[in-house]
């Protein structure tokens, strides 16, 4: 019986302790490095329509410049998207993840409103304009 208990013991000593490993911050690094992503393609979408309407010359119509001032709003908006991504890469500013946090819930009806503007600007490079 003593051997018994002495077995057991000992097997309890030789167990190794299991590690835990937190994940959520490799989540959030890959949540943001997906987002600025996703927001750099659309910016990239919304730049080719700007070059288009400045290279069409369309620019200096009525339409052509209320389309590149929206255009351009969008854009400045997404490049303000982007430098948050950027900071949030960097360090561990409490606020700044609160505010990221909003912007994660807000981002994709934003990519939505620009990828609109950007097909309404083709749209109107194309003649196919309603306005």
């Amino acid at each position: 019986m003593a051997k018994a208990m002495r077995h057991a013991r000992s097997g309890r000593r030789r167990r190794s302790r299991a590690t835990v490993v937190d994940l959520s911050s490799v989540r959030e690094e890959r949540r943001r490095e997906l987002a600025e992503r996703r927001v750099r393609l659309v910016m990239d979408g919304n730049r080719a329509a700007l070059t288009r309407l400045f290279a069409s010359g369309l620019v200096f119509t009525q339409k052509g410049s209320r389309a590149a001032r929206e255009l351009l709003r969008e854009h400045q908006t997404l490049q303000k998207l982007v430098d948050l991504f950027a900071r949030l890469g960097e360090g561990r500013d409490v606020a700044l993840h609160d505010r990221a946090e909003d912007v994660f819930a807000r981002l994709d009806a934003q990519l939505a409103r620009t990828a609109q503007l950007t097909a309404r600007a083709g749209d109107f490079l194309s003649g196919r304009s309603r306005d």
